[in-house]
């Protein structure tokens, strides 16, 4: 009976341990609504915008619908997630008891949850990293025509430039330039638009009426490759001055970054229609075209190694588990200077090598859509939701619950499915 006491005590100890922790960290890094704005915008952005037009070539008005329903579904999914980070007190009302997606995923399914998303998550880390040096190459193909160099080479070229990312210490250098990068998107993405719409007296709207059965879910595979921000969003709300306004900072930062895609889709297409390329600035004239694929290899090189910092941290924090003691610091929890590097070396090689694989920058957004950023995005939050908040939900809620989940499975099933039989089309018939 002592000890079953004692048990609890220390139990609530934890809890309310972690409770403070968390309004320490709250109180140090909180940020204005406005600020909480932009970082909503920076996440859903990336390069995957500008496969936009390409993927409004597939479906064309289904595209709109497309990106306003995934849109709709992941606001609603990062809503929940965040929920899912409190529990509801019968006195205290709700309490931030969890800090992380991998902390809901371990109370979701105990022992087994936390690996769950982690693994979801270092694929999606991994796959967004390849898709950098992809988007590179093809830009540096269009800007030198007249080398002799293909896009796999220009992918292995990348690639070297790249392993100076194992040096890496601290993510306060990339933040530095995170600003930087936000300007310079918006920059390319807006000039990109502005040249669409000086294009209008081209357009034809029967582009619009185009739907491709076998190409729609390689569409929605990008897309939700591209509103894939849960990872980021759970730390953002509790950053916060005023966290209640956190589901409203969303629906802002949701509608204004939908709007862009819609503009950047629909837009890119009518300009330039059936030859759209896979990233669209390549469609540009020279006077545009070089700086703009200049911008576009800065941003694959600093969009490469966001990503591939967090995959060495995961790597590293759970180092101990796969490595032996000869090979871990004095703590005997980080891997050795020398251990740490040969890792970080290995996993650049992995992603380069899958790059030069499959050097088809299309084809990756819809694989990372379709496999983990469905289960990061929409499938894992409603399955979370559920089952940690089923007494305190309505029935309707739960229905919508589990029709978002079941979309979420539908197209990671068809994306995966037609990106493999559109990947071995491309092989049979030998385009490089």
């Amino acid at each position: 009976m002592d000890s079953e006491h004692k048990y609890c005590k220390l139990n609530r100890e934890e809890v309310e341990e972690k409770q403070e922790e968390v309004k320490n960290v709250k109180y140090k890094y909180k940020i204005s609504s406005l600020d909480a704005f932009w970082n909503t915008c920076s996440s859903i952005q990336g390069l995957g915008l500008l496969a936009m037009p390409l993927a409004a070539s597939y479906g064309g008005y289904w595209y709109i619908l497309g990106t306003i329903a995934v849109a709709a579904f992941s606001c609603y999914t990062s809503k929940i997630l965040v929920q899912c980070l409190y529990e509801v007190h019968p006195t205290k009302g709700r309490i931030r008891t969890r800090d992380t997606y991998s902390d809901v995923g371990e109370a979701f399914w105990p022992h087994c949850g936390r690996q769950m998303v982690l693994v979801a998550k270092f694929l999606e880390l991994m796959f967004s990293a390849t898709a950098n040096p992809i988007a590179c190459a093809e830009a540096l193909a269009f800007l030198c025509p007249n080398l002799p160099v293909s896009t796999r080479m220009w992918i292995l070229i990348f690639g070297i430039g790249m392993t100076a990312n194992i040096f890496l210490t601290s993510i306060a250098f990339l933040s530095k330039i995170s600003m930087m990068t936000i300007i310079l998107g918006f920059g390319t993405f807006g000039t990109v638009i502005g040249y669409s719409l000086h294009q209008i007296p081209k357009w034809d709207f029967d582009d619009m009426l185009v739907f491709q059965p076998s190409k729609f879910p390689l569409s929605l595979g990008m897309l939700v490759a591209s509103y894939s921000a849960q990872i980021y969003l759970t730390v953002l709300e509790v950053s916060m001055k005023s966290p209640e306004k956190f589901n409203s900072i969303l629906n802002y930062g949701y509608t204004m970054m939908t709007v862009l895609k819609l503009a950047l889709g629909v837009f890119g297409y009518l300009a330039f229609s059936k030859d759209v390329n896979e990233v669209v600035t390549n469609n540009l004239p020279t006077y545009f075209l070089i700086p703009m694929n200049i911008i576009v290899v800065f941003l694959a090189f600093t969009g490469y190694s966001l990503p591939i910092f967090a995959v060495f941290d995961m790597i590293e924090s759970s180092a101990n588990r796969f490595l032996g003691t000869r090979c871990l610091d004095g703590y005997g929890q980080r891997p050795k200077p020398l251990c740490k590097y040969l890792l970080r070396l290995i996993i650049v090689l992995i992603t380069i090598v899958m790059a030069t694989v499959v050097p088809y920058f299309s084809l990756i957004l819809a694989f990372v859509g379709s496999i983990s950023g469905t289960s990061i995005a929409v499938i894992f939050p409603c399955l979370f939701h559920i089952k940690l908040y089923w007494d305190y939900l309505q029935w309707y809620q739960v229905v919508v619950d589990i029709v978002i989940a079941f979309f979420g499975v539908m197209m990671a099933v068809s994306g995966v499915t037609y990106s493999l039989l559109d990947l071995m089309e491309i092989m049979s018939q030998g385009h490089h």
